[in-house]
């Protein structure tokens, strides 16, 4: 990668994650964590999935931390349904439901929002912009591949 490249990421991702925990600092008692979000995400993107693989997806964090995540946004924000298979009573399905597509899509215009102020602020050519969707695509492609992550029509 080279020292310099390193080090640009390395210094935008700091920054980044500072502007992040700002935000979680001055966010709503009430707010979605990025974990909760990024759940959201997941079943936007896969659509319904099971507790337990949504779980698969996160290694690092114990299967009962993202069942109470799961719970909390059905339970409390009825942000996603919760359907139990009647083929399997063991399995429980979890999607999106209208007020969470609602709530992601609020969420990813604000993302959306922040990363078209600051191509702006810095300028970003055209070229640049075509070289950057380039990347993270294929960037998205190499991680999605790493975590075992399919798309909902590879499922079917």
């Amino acid at each position: 990668m080279g020292p310099d490249l390193e080090k640009a990421i390395q210094d935008l991702s700091l920054r980044m994650r500072m502007i992040r925990a700002i935000q979680e600092d001055h966010a709503a008692e009430n707010a979605l964590t990025e974990r909760e979000a990024m759940i959201l995400q997941q079943l936007a993107e896969q659509g319904s999935l099971s507790v337990s693989q949504i779980s698969e997806s996160w290694p690092d964090i114990s299967d009962s931390t993202i069942s109470m995540s799961i719970t909390k946004l059905w339970r409390k924000r009825g942000l996603v349904t919760k359907t139990i298979k009647p083929d399997n009573q063991r399995v429980t399905m979890v999607e999106l439901s209208e007020k969470g597509k609602a709530e992601l899509a609020e969420i990813l215009k604000q993302r959306s929002e922040r990363f078209q102020a600051l191509f702006k602020a810095i300028n970003v050519s055209p070229e640049e912009k075509t070289v950057l969707i380039d990347v993270c695509q294929r960037g998205v492609k190499f991680l999605d591949k790493m975590l075992g992550f399919k798309k909902a029509s590879d499922t079917k």
